[in-house]
Order: C-alpha cells, then sequence, then structure tokens
C-alpha cells in the first residue's frame, strides 16, 4: 500500500518497495562467495582486455607506417594518440600498469599539440615492440622477472641520451 504524506499543500507519495519484500535481511550470498564470483568474472574481463591488444597494435603499426611513408598526418597522429589513451585507462584497470605506462608515453609521443613532422617515430616504434613485448609475456608491472630487458633497456637508452 502507498504511503501518503501531505506537506505544505503537497502530496508525497511513498510506493511500497517491492524489492524489500523480496529481498531478505539475512542470509544471501557470503562476502567470500562474492569475491570468488567477482574475480571469476574480473579474469573473463581481463581475458577480453588482453585480446583487444593484438588490433591496437597492428592499428599503431599502420599509422606508423603511414607516418613514416610520409602520409597520414594528423590522422594517424590522432589515432596513435586514441589507441594510447585507450591503453592507458585499461591498462590500470585491469592490473596491467605498464600497458598503462606505455599508452601514456604514446599519448605524450603523439598529443595534437606536436605538429606532425616533429613527432619521433623511431621512439614511438620502440614503445611498439614494449608493448609486443608486455603482451606476449603478460607482464603486469616492473617486479615481474620478465620486465628485466624492458627495464635494462630503457635505462641504457637514458644512459645514452645523456
Amino acid at each position: 500500500m502507498t504511503r501518503i504524506d501531505k506537506m505544505d499543500g503537497y502530496e508525497i507519495h511513498h510506493p511500497f518497495s517491492k524489492l524489500q519484500a523480496k529481498v531478505k535481511r539475512e542470509g544471501g550470498l557470503s562476502l567470500a562467495e562474492i569475491e570468488k564470483r567477482m574475480s571469476v568474472r574480473m579474469a573473463h574481463l581481463t581475458e577480453e582486455f588482453l585480446a583487444e591488444i593484438p588490433p591496437m597494435i597492428n592499428t599503431i603499426e599502420r599509422m606508423i607506417g603511414k607516418l613514416e611513408k610520409g602520409d597520414g598526418g594528423a590522422e594517424a597522429q590522432a589515432e596513435i594518440f586514441k589507441q594510447g589513451h585507450d591503453l592507458k585507462g585499461m591498462g590500470g584497470s585491469f592490473d596491467y600498469p605498464i600497458m598503462g605506462t606505455i599508452g601514456a608515453s604514446f599519448c605524450e609521443l603523439t598529443h595534437k599539440t606536436k605538429d606532425v613532422s616533429a613527432l619521433n617515430l623511431p621512439l614511438i616504434r620502440v614503445n611498439l615492440d614494449l608493448l609486443s613485448y608486455v603482451l606476449k609475456f603478460r607482464i603486469k608491472n616492473e617486479s615481474d622477472p620478465k620486465a628485466a630487458p624492458i627495464i635494462a633497456a630503457l635505462a641504457s637508452a637514458t644512459t645514452a641520451k645523456r
């Protein structure tokens, strides 16, 4: 039955909540069961995320190829940025922060404020190679032993730059 309250010339209707009648206060799923179910679901979503990475790699590869040939211009630049931005957001969400970091690097290297002619294509390609390596070995973060070659290469690149 709907309860009606009258206030200052208005009627406030409080309908009977069918959901409250259907859900008991006790019982239901335990926290452990909820966590177990969510863990299974997140594992499935993570696999879906990882399955989306090869098409991203292919798209970035195509765009780099266009830019290296002098084709594509701002559209290719924007597409690499978009792929990087998606990767940046999803990497952290699915417990692959190293992929998020690589995505952030794509964004920084291809931001619209950079002129197409000034893009550092070799460095963009290095990031693409890193992404392929990270995907192949499913490296989540820098504490993974398989990340050692990446960290060493980046350290040597930084040292050589100075």
